[in-house]
Order: C-alpha cells, then sequence, then structure tokens
C-alpha cells in the first residue's frame, strides 16, 4: 500500500516551522507509488491505535473530517487535537437499542410491591449511568479527560477493535441486564424470603404447605439467577472500563518518556492527577465488585448478611467512582485553580446532554408505552367510571409538563444551545450527578402514575359493581326463589353481568353469594393485572372466602369493623402496593422539579441581569417544595384505608385523597402551573429581547458600513463590511481565514 506524504502535515500539527521534504513512497518494483485519490479512505481497521497520535490512513486524508467538536474556546483550542473517528454510527445506535430494551424491561415489570423496591430502578440507572461512559470515550467525556499534560491531552477513544470488541461486550451486558430486572427482587434474603411475605429460616421452610415450598423454590431460583447475573455484569463491566484507562495510561508511556524513567515519576510527571485518582477509583471498585460475584456464588449469599453485604457493596463501589471523579474538580475548587491558565481541558461535549435528552426520551416513551399496555385492559373493563377519564388526561399532561419544562427551561435539553456547562470543572460534574436522582424520579413516578391508573380502576370498579348487582339483584327479588335454577340460570341481564366480569354464571348459581363477592375482587383484579397478579397469601384468603359455608359470609357481612372483615382484608391486601405508593408517589413528583431547579442553578453563573433564569429556578424550587409538603396527608390517626364510618375523617388524609381520585390530577395542576409560570416569564421576561435589539443596532451599523465603503471606493475591505462591530474592534496580525465564521452562533 502506498504511503502518502505525511511529514510536512505532522510537522505543521506539532508546531514546527520546517519541515524535511519528503518523497512519494516506493514500490515493490522501485517505482514511485502514486498516491490515492482526495477523499479514499482504508477499510480497515487495526486492532488497537494509539490515540496519542495522527492516523496516516484516514486522518490526513484531503476527505473533509467532521470532529465532534469545531467551537473554538480560546487560544488553546489549536493546541487541541481533534477526534476524527468517532466510529461508526450503527454501532452506537445498536448500544442504545440495548439500553432501551433494559428500560422497557423495567417499565413493563415495575411495580411497587413495598417501599424498598423503589431501590431496584435508582440503581440501576446509577449502574448504567456509569457503564454509559465505556460504550466509547467520546460520548461521555466527563469520565476520560487527562493522560499527560501539553499535546496528548486528547480524547482516547479509537476507532479499532478493541473499542469495537469492549462495545459488543457491552452490549451483551445490557441484555443480560434487560433478562434479568424481569422478576428480581433486591430486598429478597433482607426483608423476606425469596416467594414468601417474611423471612423463614430454612429449617422451617419443610414445615410449610408444599404449594407454598413450591412457590419459594421457583422465587428462589429466580433471584440466585437474576442476582449472579447482575453481580457479574457489573464486574465486568468496572473490569472493561479500568483495561481502557489502563491502555491510554500505556499508550501515554510509550514514546513520550525515556527508557530509564521510572513508572513513579512517570505518574507524577506525565499522567494526570485526575486520571490516575479515576484509575485508584476503579482498582478498588473492581475489587469490591468482583468481592459480591464471590458472594452471590456461595451459600453466604442465600443469607441475611450475604444479601445486605451485595447491596451495600454495590451502591458503595458506586459510590467510590462518583467520588473519584470528583475528587479533582473539588480539591482545584479548594485550591483556587479551577479554570486557570495552563490547565489544557478537552473541547466542550456538546453531545453529552444530547446523550442525557435520549435518555430521559427513552424514560418518556417506555412509560407511555406502559401506560398504553394498561389502558387498553382498563377501558375493556366493566363499569369504568369517569375518574378513569381524568386519569388519562392527568397522565397526558403530565408527560407533556415534564418534557416541556425540561427541554424548554434554561439550561435543560437540547432546546438549549449551551447545554452542557463548560469546563471540566466541579459544576459540570456536580450537574452530570444531578442527573441520576432526576432520571430516576422521572422513572419511578411513570411507574407510580402507572399503579395509579390500576388502582383508582380498581377502587372504582368495584364500587360501581357492587352498586349495580345489588341493583339487578333487587329487580330480581333476590333471594327469593333462589332455589328455582330456570329462573336464575336463565336471567340474561345477570348472565351478561357475569360474563362482563369473567364469571360464568351457570356454573356460578350455586354459589351466589360467594360469587357475589368475588366478582368485585378476584376477577377485576385479575382484569388488570392478569393470571400472575395475584400475590399468593392473598389468593389463599380468596379461596378460603370463596368456599366458606353460608353462616360464615352472612356473619361476616354483619360485621361493622372492617379491620374484623374477611372481605376488607381481600381487598386491603390486593390494594397494598398500590396504597403504599400513593402515599410516596409526590417524592418523584417534587424531585423531578427540585432537579431541574438545582441542575439549572449549577449549570452557569446567575447573570445579575438575567430576571428570566433566576425566576424560573426559584418557582422550580418552591413548586417541588410545595410537592414535598403535601407528603403531610401521611399524618393521621387511623393508617388503614378501610374504616369504620365514624373513622373515615380521621383517617390519613393521603387515603381521601386517593377515594377522591384526585393523586394524579393534583400532580398534573402542579405541573401545569408551573408550564404556565415558566410560559409566561418567556413572555413577559424574555431574555433575547435585548439580544434582538443589539442585532437590529448592529445590521443598521453594517448597512452604514456598507455605504462608506461604496462611497469609499476601497477604504473598507469585503471582510470588514460584513464583520460585526465587536469584531471589528479587534486587531489581527494576520489575514483573517476567508472559511471563518466571525459570527457568534450563541448570540
Amino acid at each position: 500500500m502506498d504511503r502518502p506524504n505525511i511529514s510536512s502535515d505532522i510537522d505543521e500539527k506539532q508546531g514546527n516551522t520546517a519541515s524535511p521534504v519528503s518523497t512519494p513512497g516506493l514500490n515493490s518494483s522501485g517505482e514511485q507509488g502514486i498516491n490515492k485519490p482526495a477523499g479514499s479512505k482504508s477499510r480497515w481497521r487495526s486492532f488497537s491505535r494509539d490515540p496519542f497520535s495522527p492516523h496516516v490512513s484516514e486522518d490526513l486524508s484531503n476527505e473533509p473530517q467532521n470532529p465532534v467538536d469545531q467551537k473554538s474556546e480560546g487560544p488553546e483550542d489549536a493546541r487541541r487535537p481533534e477526534l476524527k473517528h468517532p466510529g461508526s454510527k450503527w454501532i452506537h445506535l445498536f448500544y442504545d437499542l440495548a439500553w432501551t430494551a433494559s428500560f422497557a424491561s423495567l417499565a413493563q415489570n415495575g411495580t411497587f410491591i413495598e417501599p424498598m423496591v423503589a431501590i431496584k430502578p435508582p440503581r440501576f440507572i446509577s449502574s448504567t449511568q456509569n457503564m454509559m461512559g465505556r460504550k466509547s470515550y467520546h460520548i461521555y467525556r466527563s469520565l476520560p479527560r487527562y493522560c499527560g499534560s501539553g499535546p496528548l491531552s486528547i480524547y482516547f477513544y479509537t476507532n479499532d477493535w478493541f473499542h469495537f470488541i469492549s462495545i459488543f461486550l457491552q452490549l451483551f451486558i445490557f441484555g443480560m441486564l434487560a433478562a434479568t430486572t424481569n422478576g428480581y427482587d433486591i430486598t429478597a434474603y433482607i426483608s423476606h424470603s425469596p416467594g414468601l411475605d417474611e423471612l423463614v429460616p430454612e429449617p422451617e421452610l419443610s414445615q410449610l404447605p408444599e404449594e407454598v415450598q413450591l412457590e419459594h423454590y421457583s422465587a428462589e431460583r429466580t433471584d440466585l439467577l437474576s442476582a449472579r447475573t447482575m453481580a457479574l455484569a457489573f464486574a465486568i463491566t468496572r473490569f472493561l472500563h479500568l483495561v481502557q484507562y489502563l491502555r491510554a495510561c500505556v499508550y501515554a508511556r510509550w514514546g513520550k518518556v525515556q527508557p530509564h524513567e521510572s513508572w513513579a515519576h512517570y505518574v507524577h510527571n506525565i499522567i494526570h492527577p485526575e486520571m490516575y485518582a479515576i484509575v485508584i477509583g476503579l482498582i478498588f471498585s473492581n475489587m469490591i465488585f468482583f468481592a459480591v460475584v464471590g458472594i452471590v456464588f456461595s451459600d453466604v449469599g442465600a443469607t441475611v448478611l450475604g444479601a445486605s453485604l451485595k447491596v451495600g457493596l454495590w451502591v458503595g463501589g458506586f459510590l467510590l467512582e462518583v467520588v473519584s471523579h470528583m475528587w479533582y474538580p473539588v480539591m482545584q475548587k479548594l485550591k483556587g485553580l479551577d479554570g486557570k491558565k495552563g490547565n489544557i481541558q478537552l473541547p466542550k461535549p456538546q453531545s453529552l446532554s444530547e446523550y442525557f435528552d435520549t435518555i430521559t426520551t427513552i424514560i418518556l416513551g417506555e412509560g407511555i408505552n406502559g401506560f398504553a399496555g394498561t389502558l387498553a385492559s382498563i377501558l375493556t373493563a366493566p363499569s369504568v367510571g369517569r375518574a378513569i377519564a381524568v386519569n388519562v388526561i392527568s397522565t397526558a399532561f403530565i408527560i407533556w409538563f415534564i418534557a416541556y419544562i425540561y427541554f424548554e427551561g434554561p439550561h435543560s435539553g437540547s432546546g438549549s444551545k449551551d447545554s452542557t456547562p463548560s469546563g471540566e470543572g466541579l459544576r459540570r460534574m456536580v450537574w452530570m450527578v444531578i442527573y441520576l436522582p432526576l432520571l430516576a424520579s422521572i422513572f419511578l413516578l411513570l411507574v407510580g402514575i402507572k399503579n395509579q391508573f390500576l388502582l383508582t380502576a380498581f377502587i372504582s370498579t368495584v364500587l360501581s359493581s357492587a352498586s349495580e348487582l345489588g341493583g339487578i339483584l333487587s329487580r330480581a327479588q333476590f333471594p327469593l326463589n333462589i332455589t328455582d335454577p330456570v329462573r336464575w340460570q336463565k336471567n340474561t341481564t345477570l348472565k351478561n353481568f357475569m360474563f362482563a366480569r369473567g364469571i360464568i354464571w351457570s356454573e356460578e348459581y350455586d354459589k351466589l353469594m360467594e360469587a357475589y363477592r368475588n366478582s368485585t375482587n378476584s376477577t377485576e383484579w385479575k382484569t388488570f393485572h392478569g393470571d400472575d397478579g395475584i400475590p399468593e397469601n392473598v389468593q389463599t384468603l380468596v379461596d378460603d372466602y370463596y368456599n366458606a359455608d353460608s353462616a360464615i359470609l352472612y356473619r361476616d357481612r354483619q360485621v361493622k369493623d372492617p379491620q374484623s372483615s374477611m372481605y376488607s382484608k381481600i381487598l386491603t391486601e390486593l390494594m397494598d402496593g398500590g396504597l403504599g405508593n400513593a402515599r410516596y408517589i409526590l417524592v418523584f413528583a417534587a424531585v423531578i422539579l427540585l432537579s431541574l431547579g438545582l441542575q439549572s442553578l449549577v449549570h452557569s453563573k446567575i447573570k445579575e441581569n438575567d430576571r428570566y433564569q433566576l425566576t424560573v429556578i426559584i418557582c422550580r424550587l418552591i413548586m417541588g417544595t410545595v410537592l414535598s409538603l403535601l407528603l403531610l396527608l401521611n399524618l393521621g390517626k387511623y393508617k388503614y384505608f378501610f374504616a369504620r364510618t365514624s373513622e373515615l375523617s380521621r383517617r390519613i388524609g393521603v387515603f381521601q385523597w386517593l377515594e377522591a381520585f384526585w393523586v394524579l390530577p393534583t400532580i398534573a395542576i402542579a405541573y401545569g402551573i408551573q408550564f404556565l409560570i415558566e410560559v409566561s416569564l418567556t413572555r413577559f421576561m424574555d431574555p433575547t429581547k435585548g439580544n434582538k435589539q443589539e442585532t437590529q443596532t448592529r445590521n443598521k451599523s453594517e448597512h452604514g458600513s456598507e455605504d462608506d465603503s461604496e462611497k469609499g471606493k476601497g477604504k473598507t475591505s469585503d471582510v470588514e463590511a460584513v464583520m460585526p462591530t465587536a469584531i471589528l474592534s479587534h486587531s489581527y496580525s494576520s489575514e483573517p481565514d476567508k472559511g471563518a465564521s466571525y459570527f457568534d452562533e450563541s448570540a
């Protein structure tokens, strides 16, 4: 293969004023070779490329390159090498598809059985948010920043088989996570045994009924497989990331120091302090995550101690990496060295915010998909009331308002030209860390809204079905002639009523009272949640109630205290997860606004005259605080949903709020108020008004300059005629580049 003439290009990039004259390469016959035509590109992918050296076959071709970031931040930008080979887009597209599949699995299977289950989505988002940086160094550029000083401060990603294989392995890891999130309970062996409601010692398991033992055996196998797969996935991705960093360090040493120089001297003088802080953090986090692998693959993992260590080490490992990334920016901030001269930084990562926008869009999209499947079963259910229509409208507005506030707010989403904080310091790191509670809260809020759909539909359907059935039986003069099978089995109205609820009336005739009760709980619940939606302990209560004789059912109907009623116990157990979700759903709604407000606050220094941005931030923080204060509705004397008539008004406020079907409308109203505030502020405190006036003034001055130029006959050059006033005020030591853009695009 002929070698193009690259000597002068390399010397020019390295700042040499003179370069030796090079000749074209010679072929095997000793004849002068012919260079490749302009625009040709080699399709060969090396196994590993040096990220600190230019690439001969592709980088120096005459084909126009599209570097990731083309903005100039200052005089030092000319010394920054460009990442010219971000790799094939389809590779990253497949990676994003795996990321989407993981969230789809969470969105379709996320439920609130108990408060501790809410740990799983934030833990998954935290791990995948960290793993996202392992996709390629140019995507999550907050992580691998430096490996040296001066011209060596470049991106470490190269389009080679090393990174190609790394991306494939991480794609496989995401697939494993998507598969293992289905049905995995992180609280197993901590708060309860797998498949059971409480912790049961191993010797006592054999004394349980065989049906319960079978359920425990199946759940234990699922939890064991999921825990082992997730432990391996987390450990492998940490190891891959460590290898990628060590590879960059090794390449930084090759050819950069003398052979006799020690590694200690190399680490001290060549590697940037932040670089080895991250590497040290990865080394210890690898130890932690592989320790978890050892725990889950041993018998200790099936004990309370082992399960607690597993969760604690996972959390500690991820926190250790966060600390290792934040250590250097924090130290620089404390020393007052952040942003000083000589601190060569990477080009501003424009795509970082775009990828966070993609994640947010994925979460919102998967939330919509979850609603679509749930809504289909709800709308086909019998006796659906107006509360469902109100919830559907409220949910649509909530999603719309979240999207608008995120994407259209100040320094939020891709709607802002400067959506990623500049620099590599502490502010940008904190800005990214806030994404964890933001994304987790968005996801948990959408899962909570889905559960509210189910709970509201269940409660409204139970009440309306009971009322409708009572009317049908009253018109049929129940219980007169109840022993007449012809009259009752051929009752078309009653038959259709039971059909709508999945009951065959002819088979249930002999158990009329039992069917009367079960038509308003078990079958309605299965309509919304499926055949596997009823927990085992609740199904046992339903079966006992279904098989009870008439005397027991009659006494149960006469009980005035709902806490002593079998029927109320069944309903309470069925709605337990939804009731707990209603008590804490406001936390997620509040954290979203608080996170967005803090992100905007951390993003950039608030200018004294930027009243719009300051007002929006204050309004977001206030609205988030107001939603948080609604948690006071959890205060009350009675903490159970079904109570005596005299106790209904003294229940905790959230149950009365839920019974009135005002959970989702309240959240929608709060977000709607915030939406109207931001729209109004945009209208009356438009931050671009001053810029528009300056632009009009500048245009007038430009037209005047053009007229003067024509009258002066050459006194002003054509380039100066189209340059803004601010640019004309500067002096240039050389002729301006004809292809350069002299207008500030961010204005």
